[in-house]
């Protein structure tokens, strides 16, 4: 296989070319069709050839593209890697299988199982080779007859996959190696069994590393152009946006930074940099275009290309500085179309476009209907299948779009629906104002209509649609993955520390060996000077704040600022403490970057005795002051991985949380502290 690397490199172009002279009377009508899924990662939909890009080449892609459909307007339904390829395979939206971040949240497949799964079940061998990224593990998943795999995002060079189960270092680049082991795939399956095989690229994800061969690809002065949003003044954007494009608050949040914040009416412009980056990504394209030529080259060798349906596609779009922005997650154009190919010879027409919305939830559905298997009643989306034979099916007139926080804090939780003229975006956990569009007329989304009166009623009318949409979709505001336990730990009380004939005692009798060597009473409460007084808890699971949902409740009364408790280690914790008066929770969730929460309550509570609850949960924090909540914030990084850390009452620990908050000992009363796990009663 690795001897053929170089053949099928120079080959690669030669094989699309019989793709029109495949026979349709090849296959029967009861033969089943071998499927080849290829999904690229952060592919725009626009970066091609044939979508007459200004400088980048795609010649197997464009012979690909000339052989089939191309879908006009697909979209998809959350734009993130992992939420995107669960919807995928599943057929269902973010919503339902669970999957609404990267690298911690997987679907269930008992609970929304993988196509491959109906698949296998009438005869198909099934082969998932590439980036698979959810829950950040490459170990096999089930469903699937062959697997190969990376763990989270990989690597463009020399990576280690983890075949069926073993660990097998690699030497070369990863796009062109999957492409082989795709290949070598197919040619040992059986002819007369059908096969579905997954190419899951990492590319063109981000940091964008070209093959060698590839590395002045498009020329060496290749640059992308000044995109028509780029100066937008953020007039008519939400406050979100404003704030984000005059100061960085991705990675480190706190209300109190909100208070008194006076964001202008307008953002000035800022210089272009002819987006060099994305050149880079689109270099990685190349090595793709030329795997498709490869793959397309060995189905015809095998004699099976006629009897294969081929899907090209992304599992998101991309910014290329559109809205100053990078990345994806908005509902903007840029980053919620992808492209899409299906080629079916003798099925569906050469060089046809299909104008209808599709979304990556119809893809699973459509796999389904050509094997002529039902689709089942959890399945979200549509079979294309109709679209492709162009009877002019009774099909949706709208896109509904979903997205959660993830990695990014400035991206807040969204819902939005689009037609084929108007866009409706909203933003349900944060209070600012929605965004409405006239693709029409305004194609870069550049003049938001939302709050011009004129548009009140169109306004009303995308508001219904998008209402009736979420409800059509089972859509809800509080989703949590379906792969992981909803309560973490031992449920119920774990610690109820209390004052009784003044000693402190553990009322739940959890059997902690508590260190109260430096903890005093006064008048029936616990006491603390600020200097030398504190309670420590050892870093026991069962006290663990990882295991989720978290509650720290207590009664305080401070009599200056200080850390009330704290559990963190080196990479994770939290911390409840006073600042100028002001009770508030700090939260840090550390992986590859660095995320920090803060929420302050409003008021100062010195010398008052007041009611204090902390909730900390897996992707959420909230404060609550005296039984009314202070905020609720989602994580842009989970909480999770154990701590390993005393609990402190009363003083500091080795880990500060969060710069800018109180790192000092408390001084004041607490009455009891009563630590549980659980889900709140409905």
């Amino acid at each position: 296989m690795k001897n053929s690397l170089l053949n099928r490199l120079v080959l690669g172009g030669l094989g699309i070319a019989a793709l029109g002279c495949a026979s349709a009377q090849a296959a029967s009508s009861k033969t089943r069709p071998d499927v080849v899924f290829v999904l690229l990662d952060d592919m725009r939909w626009d970066g091609f050839g044939f979508m007459n890009h200004p400088f980048v080449k795609t010649p197997n892609l464009d012979k690909l593209r000339a052989e089939g459909a191309m879908m006009a307007n697909a979209f998809v339904t959350t734009s993130i890697c992992c939420p995107s390829r669960a919807t995928f395979l599943t057929g269902t939206y973010a919503n339902r299988h669970g999957v609404i971040d990267n690298e911690t949240s997987e679907y269930n497949p008992d609970v929304t199982p993988p196509v491959t799964k109906y698949l296998q079940a009438v005869g198909y061998t099934t082969a998932m080779i590439g980036k698979w990224h959810m829950a950040n593990t490459a170990e096999p998943r089930p469903y699937f007859d062959y697997w190969l795999s990376f763990k989270g995002q990989g690597v463009y060079h020399d990576p280690l996959f983890n075949i069926n189960g073993e660990n097998v270092p690699q030497k070369g680049y990863t796009t062109d190696l999957l492409t082989d082991y795709t290949i070598d795939f197919i040619e040992k399956q059986p002819k007369d069994k059908p096969y579905f095989a997954m190419l899951s690229h990492k590319a063109v994800h981000e940091p964008f590393m070209p093959a060698d061969r590839h590395a002045e690809a498009y020329g060496a002065d290749a640059a992308i152009a000044l995109p028509a949003s780029w100066n937008n003044d953020f007039s008519t954007k939400p406050d979100w946006q404003k704030r984000d494009a005059i100061r960085d608050v991705r990675w480190h949040y706190r209300t109190r930074e909100l208070e008194n914040e006076k964001l202008p009416a307008s953002v000035p412009t800022d210089s272009w940099r002819k987006g060099k980056d994305y050149v880079e990504q689109l270099r990685c394209l190349a090595a793709v275009d030329d795997g498709i030529g490869r793959l397309v080259e060995a189905l015809r060798k095998r004699g099976t290309l006629e009897n294969t349906i081929i899907v090209f596609t992304s599992d998101n779009g991309y910014f290329h500085g559109e809205h100053r922005r990078w990345d994806k997650r908005l509902a903007y154009e840029e980053s919620l179309r992808i492209p899409m190919l299906v080629v079916y010879p003798g099925h569906i027409r050469p060089g046809s476009t299909v104008p209808q919305m599709v979304t990556n939830v119809d893809f699973a559905p459509t796999i389904l209907d050509y094997v002529g298997l039902p689709v089942p009643s959890g399945m979200q989306g549509a079979s294309m299948k109709p679209l492709f034979e162009e009877k002019s099916p009774k099909w949706t007139d709208h896109v509904f779009y979903e997205y959660w926080k993830d990695l990014v804090h400035s991206i807040p939780a969204m819902t939005a629906v689009r037609t084929d003229r108007y866009k409706l975006v909203t933003y349900h956990e944060i209070k600012d104002f929605d965004e409405l569009y006239d693709l029409q007329k305004d194609p870069h989304e550049q003049n938001n209509l939302a709050r011009d009166p004129a548009y009140a009623p169109l306004l009303a009318e995308m508001t219904a649609r998008l209402k009736k949409a979420q409800v059509a979709n089972d859509w809800k505001p509080d989703v949590f993955p379906h792969n992981l336990p909803r309560v973490k730990g031992k449920a119920g009380t774990l610690v109820d520390l209390a004052v009784d004939n003044g000693a402190v005692t553990d009322k739940a009798g959890a059997g902690l060996d508590i260190d109260l060597s430096k903890s005093a009473v006064r008048d029936g409460v616990l006491t603390f000077d600020g200097k030398h007084n504190s309670i420590r808890l050892p870093g026991a699971p069962l006290i663990d704040s990882s295991g989720w949902p978290y509650r720290i409740r207590l009664q305080v009364k401070p009599d200056s600022d200080g850390v009330i408790v704290t559990q963190a280690g080196k990479n994770i914790g939290f911390k409840l403490f006073v600042q100028d008066g002001r009770p508030g929770l700090a939260v840090q969730a550390k992986t590859w970057v660095d995320t920090t929460t803060v929420i302050d309550a409003p008021a100062s509570i010195l010398g008052k005795w007041t009611d204090i609850e902390a909730l900390i949960d897996f992707n959420r924090i909230a404060l609550v002051i005296d039984g009314r909540v202070v905020e609720t914030v989602s994580l842009p990084q989970p909480y999770r991985g154990a701590i390993r850390a005393p609990m402190v009452i009363g003083d500091v620990g080795e880990n500060p949380v969060v710069a800018g908050v109180p790192h000092a000992a408390f001084a004041g009363s607490i009455r009891g502290l009563t630590l549980s796990r659980g889900l709140a009663a409905k």
